[in-house]
């Protein structure tokens, strides 16, 4: 299997599927869980996608942004 792309998400209105949502929050999850700073590319690897779709995934999440190349949450 190839990148992850964003056609594979799952649709707003699809019952089922992988949804662009839960990779912003499992995103929340695996970078507070990591005992170093992580970056956009370093999470696209682990995720098998892009740095655009992980940059997409995060817009809308809660507690984690972007700064410059790397993952911050916040508070944290």
């Amino acid at each position: 299997m190839g990148l992850f792309t964003r056609e594979q998400f799952a649709k707003e209105d699809d019952e089922a599927g992988v949804f662009l949502d839960g990779l912003g929050r499992a995103l929340v999850t695996w970078t507070a869980m990591q005992d170093h700073t992580v970056t956009v590319h370093e999470a696209a690897k682990v995720f098998n996608t892009t740095p655009e779709i992980i940059a997409e995934a995060i817009e809308d999440a809660m507690w984690i942004y972007i700064s410059g190349d790397h993952l911050e949450l916040d508070g944290a």
